[in-house]
């Protein structure tokens, strides 16, 4: 187990060291290149949101759930927004819609359930709505997200939440 908190310690600091220097690398005038706040809901944790061009983004978590023995989550989408659905000029409202990947490492007790249970994998597609306010320099969204396991074993499940982002 020591391993896997190892790997899983390097990852979450993979993340967000990488999070400035992909955001330097953006560049667009209708969007932040970069956002950075939380979400609230199951699991719930840090948020990031890389924007790659105007209308598409990559979406990052690294969260913790409470109903799941406090498990990790680290989640990476890759979005696409829709702007022209709702006119709420000068603010925007975005759909979007999304494919990713979840990955969800939990502790367990020795002697504790099946060993093979404590890493789970799972095919995301995120949809929801952001409100992107010109005075303010937030991002705020709901967003559901069902999943499909893949490891240990095909199941299905939702994921979703409320959040809040400061785009710098």
């Amino acid at each position: 187990m020591k391993r896997q908190n190892m790997i899983l310690y390097a990852l979450t600091i993979l993340f967000v060291l990488m999070a400035p220097a992909l955001a330097a690398q953006v560049s667009s005038d209708d969007v932040d290149s970069v956002s950075v706040g939380v979400i609230v809901g199951e699991p719930t944790g840090l948020s990031i949101k890389l924007w790659l061009t105007d209308v598409s983004a990559i979406d990052i978590a690294l969260a913790w759930s409470f109903t799941d023995n406090g498990a990790f989550y680290a989640n990476a989408d890759y979005l696409t927004h829709f702007f022209d659905v709702f006119t709420t000029a000068p603010d925007r409202l975005p759909l979007y819609v999304g494919v990713g990947g979840s990955l969800r490492v939990r502790s367990q007790a020795p002697g504790e359930g099946d060993p093979d249970s404590r890493l789970r994998a799972a095919v995301r597609v995120p949809v929801g709505i952001s409100f992107l306010p010109v005075e303010l320099p937030l991002d705020l969204f709901f967003e559901l997200a069902p999943h499909l396991r893949i490891f240990p074993e095909t199941t299905f499940g939702v994921a979703g939440g409320i959040g809040v982002r400061y785009r710098f």
